[in-house]
């Protein structure tokens, strides 16, 4: 018998793909029938159907819609879901890895409770009865003292907010910390205060032109799949152009007609410089600006015109002719033009100022909420299932703290270090889904307080890997993953139309791993008592569906929870892309007992007697214009000039705000940014042997003019030095990045999350092979030499600002 590792599988297969290209191969397989669409899977040996089961995948948060079949009781395969009108069939290699998620050798199965010290890794298994007991014990008795305050709940990845607000509030806590400010805060709290919603839906499908600012569609964003294949379907049928700005060669800078490498925190300086070439050509929407903002045309003239081109060249090096010419083909295709921008703006020291700067390039040529433009989210709002507890009115030093008034998210990245401050008070500190010790800033730092007993005297881990942080708790509840529970799931809607999905169970949960909205809260509160458990008489998740779909009749009427078991997702067949919702009048019902102040914004006091946002008056007519987010208020127009960053000392009208710390680098310094790989998700899918078998091991990138500066050369292996930390990884040498900049990839380099992760040895009787792990390298996890850094007004972490030496090691 012939004996084949998986290595020189790989290797054979990619020089037979070579051969069959070059011969005549290639046009027998074009010859043969094409494959069906999905929809149906059959069993290799049985050749009998699979149970498929749709769903929504959860390897990223873009939500694809999926289809998992069953055969004998096991998850066998994952494939798209054609009706998901997002992503419209289509998975990338993550989802298609969820089935290693479900079946990890090193999966947490059953409560454990620490024996050792903390961090040593020893455990006893205990039952479902004891660890509930034990935790809600805990609780009762903090609850009861007067405490709740003292317990903090901390989250990753949580699409079950309305399970989880609901029993916090219940049972008193105000201490809830997301980690959208280690993503992308800043950017939701600059479109929030600027037109009210906090994300970005560019009509990439119907576009002409696209800015892309440090953004990485082909590779990795929020909505993956979704939106790189419209960006294929607007450059394939429209002819739109991609023009890319960022500090490297990423897949999706690699795929535009343009692509600048720019310094890092400068992209709003090239902005700038457009919008100050647009206004001086008079290419700009007149009408939109005078009517839709809050500005007049003259003065944003006055304001723009220090922004030259050439002014923006010596700060960003991108050439002063080519921004000039760029923003004339931007502005010449209007309105079908709009802008990308993600981490690569939002995750510096001045992101929230950045990204109003490129919003306004959208507002000037009149593009936002138009076909082809930059659309405004319309996603579906789910009915409140009652009772509800009240909300906790309480203020959190830990999630708001006083020195950022403006961040709209928790600042994740200073929850654990203000407990160390002794901001708060911590008497029991529960995670779902988190990675303190890994995902975040300075991560030796972040370990040091987990460990601390005397700062976090209690820690309850709800995981079902045995992550960096996990490791660290006193007892762990194994949780179901996405693919074992079920409940409603919603997203911004590219086909403009808004959808409801279901995230429903394919298989049941591995082990005695239960669900965390479904099983593990509801048993708490009825153990803790003291009024919890009267919140929880809704009877089961289908009936707390069920009434949530309440605001939807389209919906009931089709079937329900039935139709969304059946398909995975619904949405209104007949209703058309709904463009320029701001232009919409008022419907005569909604104005009875209205009132319109002296700008003619129109409100209606709701049950509080607080007042609510109508509408708008414009040209005589009550439109709906620019809903406010609640945070901040707009006027029902979009707040080209801000009156609150005004009033906190920030610079009203966009402008470009200078990142300290590169100001005045020394000759051996450089800038290190971060980014994302295409079949990795942050700290959650090293465990997937799949994509770890895909990608295992980063790079430093360098550009070869500063590693011949260095004495260094491709493959080196070299000493990355911060204010933090020292760290060792493989060098990359490559014309692929900005000359002053170093960047490195995420995911990988775990010292944690089971052995396929960290790269060890592991066998196993199941799978066909022997060597289910045949590499030796697991890369390097530089996220401990990054300081921890906050945006001042948005509050998200600086992780592309951080300054380092680099050395051969």
């Amino acid at each position: 018998m012939f004996n084949l590792t998986r290595r020189e599988f790989l290797q054979l297969g990619a020089a037979s793909t070579a051969a069959l290209a070059a011969g005549s191969g290639l046009s027998a397989l074009a010859q043969a029938d094409e494959l069906a669409r999905g929809g149906k899977d059959f069993g290799r040996k049985s050749h009998k159907e699979r149970q498929g089961i749709p769903s929504v995948c959860l390897q990223c948060v873009s939500g694809c819609g999926i289809i998992g079949y069953v055969e004998d009781g096991r998850l066998v395969k994952i494939e798209g879901n054609p009706e998901h009108p997002n992503s419209r069939g289509t998975i990338c290699a993550r989802g298609q890895a969820g089935v290693n998620q479900v079946y990890d050798p090193d999966r947490i199965l059953y409560p454990m409770r620490r024996v050792g010290a903390r961090g040593e890794g020893k455990w006893k298994r205990i039952s479902w009865e004891e660890a509930l007991n034990e935790v809600a014990g805990k609780m009762r008795e903090l609850r009861e003292s007067g405490k709740p305050h003292e317990f903090v709940f901390r989250y990753g990845r949580n699409r079950v907010t309305d399970y989880t607000d609901r029993f916090f509030d219940a049972y008193g806590t105000p201490h809830r910390l997301n980690h959208t400010t280690i993503c992308e805060g800043s950017k939701q709290v600059a479109l929030q205060m600027t037109w009210g919603k906090g994300r970005e839906l560019a009509d990439a499908a119907h576009t002409k032109y696209v800015l892309n600012f440090g953004c990485n569609p082909y590779e990795a964003h929020t909505q993956h799949s979704s939106l790189v294949q419209r960006i294929v379907e607007g450059r394939v049928e429209n002819g739109a152009k991609l023009v890319t700005f960022d500090v490297r060669m990423s897949n999706t800078a690699g795929r535009s007609d343009e692509w600048f490498p720019v310094k890092p925190g400068t992209d709003a300086a090239v902005a700038l410089a457009m919008c100050n070439v647009i206004m001086e050509e008079q290419l700009y929407d007149e009408k939109f600006i005078n009517t839709w903002t809050n500005v007049t045309v003259e003065q944003l003239k006055q304001h723009l015109a220090q922004f030259t081109p050439e002014w923006a060249e010596k700060i960003s090096g991108v050439p002063a002719k080519d921004i000039a010419r760029i923003a004339k083909e931007f502005a010449g295709n209007r309105p079908r033009a709009t802008t990308l921008s993600y981490r690569g703006v939002c995750a510096h020291y001045n992101g929230t100022i950045s990204e109003r700067c490129i919003s306004l390039l959208n507002i000037i040529i009149g593009s936002i909420d138009q076909k082809g433009g930059y659309g405004v989210p319309k996603g579906p709002k789910f009915a409140d299932v009652k009772p509800k507890p009240e909300k906790v009115k309480l203020h959190s030093e830990l999630a708001k703290p006083k020195e950022y008034p403006l961040a709209t998210h928790t600042v994740s990245q200073l929850g654990l270090p203000l407990i160390k401050e002794g901001r708060e008070k911590v008497s029991i500190y529960m995670t779902y889904v988190n990675n303190d010790a890994y995902s975040y800033p300075d991560n030796n730092l972040m370990t040091e307080i987990l460990k601390d007993e005397k700062l976090i005297p209690y820690f309850v881990a709800v995981d079902a890997y045995m992550g960096e942080a996990t490791a660290l708790a006193d007892i762990i509840l194994p949780d179901a993953i996405y693919l074992e529970r079920t409940h409603l799931d919603k997203d911004d809607p590219y086909g403009m139309v808004p959808y409801i999905a279901l995230r429903q169970k394919i298989v049941a949960p591995l082990g005695e791993a239960k669900s965390f909205h479904e099983y593990i809260l509801p048993e708490l509160a009825k153990r803790i008592g003291g009024g919890m458990e009267q919140y929880y008489a809704y009877g089961t998740v289908e009936d707390f569906m069920t009434v949530q779909l309440g605001k939807t009749p389209e919906l009931l009427s089709e079937g329900g929870l039935d139709y969304l078991k059946k398909h995975g997702v619904w949405y209104d067949k007949t209703k058309k892309p709904a463009y320029k919702a701001h232009t919409k009048e008022v419907k005569p019902e909604d104005l009875v007992g209205t009132t319109a102040d002296e700008n003619g914004v129109i409100t209606k006091l709701d049950d509080h007697g607080k007042p609510v946002y109508v509408g708008i008056m414009i040209e005589g007519k009550a439109l709906k214009g620019f809903s406010p987010d609640k945070h901040f208020d707009t006027g029902g127009k979009i707040a080209v000039y801000s009156k609150v960053l005004e009033e906190k000392g920030f610079p009203a009208l966009p402008t470009y705000v200078p990142i300290p710390e590169h100001q005045n680098l020394k000759a051996d310094e450089l800038i290190m940014t971060t980014f994302k790989v295409n079949v990795h998700t942050q700290s959650r899918t090293a465990n997937c042997k799949w994509l770890s078998e895909i990608y295992h091991e980063n790079s430093l990138w360098m550009h070869p003019e500063a590693a011949a500066k260095r004495g260094l050369k491709d493959g080196d292996l070299v000493v990355v030095t911060s204010k933090v930390g020292s760290q060792k990884i493989k060098l990359r040498v490559t014309e692929g990045i900005y000359p002053g900049v170093v960047s490195f990839a995420d995911s990988v380099g775990h010292s944690a999350y089971g052995r396929i992760a960290s790269g060890k040895q592991v066998t196993d009787a199941e799978d066909v092979e022997d060597e289910l792990v045949w590499w030796k390298d697991r890369g390097a996890h530089l996220n401990s030499i990054i300081p921890v850094t906050v945006d001042p007004v948005g509050g998200n972490q600086g992780w592309m600002d951080t300054v380092v030496t680099v050395k051969k090691a």
